[in-house]
C-alpha cells in the first residue's frame, strides 16, 4: 500500500469517527434540550414555588389519610382471611370432637318392661332371688 492509500484509508476512518461522534453529541444535546425545556416551563417565582408547595402538601395529607384507612382495615382483612382459611378446618374438628364425645359418654339407659307389661327406664336388670 502507498503512503497516498493510507493516508486516504486513515482520512475515511477518521471521517467515520467524527460522524459518529458529532451524531452522538447531537442526541445528547437534544436530551440536554428536553430537560432544559421541562425546568423553564416550572414556575420558579416565589409564588410557583409557594403553589407548588401546596400541592405536594395536599397530595401528602390525601395519601396519609389512605395510608390511616388501609392500616385500620388491616386487622379486619387478616381476621376475615383467617376465618375463611380456617373455615373448613375447625368444622371438620367440631364434627370429629363431637363423634369422639358420643363415643366417651355413657351409653342411654335401655328401656325395660315391668313385670305388668309396662316399659320404665332402669339401668340395671332386675335382680332374681335365689332359693336357697
Amino acid at each position: 500500500m502507498r503512503f497516498q492509500e493510507r493516508i486516504g484509508a486513515f482520512e475515511a476512518e477518521a471521517k467515520g469517527r467524527l460522524r459518529r461522534v458529532l451524531a452522538t453529541g447531537n442526541a445528547k444535546l437534544l436530551e440536554i434540550d428536553g430537560a432544559l425545556a421541562k425546568v423553564t416551563k416550572d414556575d420558579w417565582t416565589v409564588e410557583g414555588i409557594r403553589r407548588h408547595i401546596e400541592e405536594l402538601r395536599a397530595r401528602a395529607l390525601s395519601m396519609r389519610t389512605q395510608a390511616a384507612k388501609r392500616a385500620q382495615a388491616i386487622p379486619g382483612d387478616a381476621v376475615e382471611r383467617i376465618a375463611t382459611g380456617t373455615r373448613v378446618p375447625v368444622q371438620t374438628l367440631a364434627k370429629r370432637l363431637g363423634e369422639f364425645a358420643k363415643k366417651l359418654e355413657a351409653p342411654a339407659p335401655k328401656v325395660v318392661p315391668d313385670e305388668k307389661g309396662e316399659k320404665s327406664e332402669k339401668a340395671e336388670p332386675k335382680k332374681v332371688a335365689k332359693a336357697s
